[in-house]
């Protein structure tokens, strides 16, 4: 028997509200009695994460922080991590223009606060006042930049920065190097535009409240993670 994977997204995906993912943790929780794998990918860091898995006692396998910068298995055993070039980081905190953002932070390997002054960040987040600041300063950092990182509009106004020797997809594609699982038994699904890359390049599903530019690649639309295992089981 040949296992299936699905990756998931956190926010606006796996998590949609509380009766929500209560609906999501009995299909995740058959799907892997069944033999599956149940994978998250996230663009929160380690210790936001975790403070979800306490908060709503959901089971995973693996889990793929801040944006694929970091692979972590279930007991918190580090697969893989990819960090910043550090020669670079000063520029990029020019650039960001932080005088006019609400807040910024940036995070290490396991750490989820630190400054720009501590090497190798694996992420750099950054608030604005408006979706137009942020959607700016996003493009500014991936046309400047893009040699060094990936830069991603997220949800709140908000920008973040990893390096671009990774993203989720990478990040899955290790996975399976790691697993030796056939790449046709992948399903991902997500909702915002770190997920494009691994939506295009599996088996690829959007919750139903995704960008429009992951609408456009994905194979069919869920109102719930729970309806895509359905599916797949």
């Amino acid at each position: 028997m040949n296992p299936k994977i699905l990756v998931s997204d956190y926010d606006q995906t796996f998590y949609l509200n509380d009766e929500d993912i209560e609906m999501n943790k009995k299909a995740v929780s058959k799907f892997r009695k069944e033999g599956n794998i149940f994978v998250i990918a996230t663009g929160r860091n380690y210790f936001d994460f975790h403070n979800k898995v306490e908060l709503y006692n959901f089971e995973y396998d693996y889990v793929i922080i801040n944006h694929g910068a970091t692979i972590l298995d279930k007991n918190g055993n580090v697969l893989a991590n990819f960090s910043i070039n550090n020669e670079i980081i000063n520029k990029i905190k020019e650039d960001l223009q932080l005088e006019k953002s609400i807040k910024y932070f940036c995070c290490s390997k396991l750490e989820s606060r630190v400054d720009f002054e501590h090497r190798d960040l694996t992420k750099i987040g950054v608030i604005y006042n408006s979706k137009e600041e942020a959607m700016f300063m996003n493009n500014i950092i991936n046309n400047k930049y893009s040699n060094y990182v990936n830069s991603y509009y997220v949800t709140k106004n908000s920008v973040e920065i990893i390096s671009n020797k990774t993203n989720k997809s990478n990040a899955i594609n290790l996975l399976l190097d790691r697993l030796n699982i056939l790449k046709e038994n992948i399903y991902t699904i997500g909702d915002g535009y770190s997920d494009i890359e691994m939506i295009k390049n599996f088996n690829g599903y959007a919750i139903i409240n995704a960008v429009d530019e992951l609408k456009e690649l994905a194979i069919k639309e869920y109102e719930s993670v729970s309806n895509l295992i359905d599916e797949i089981i």
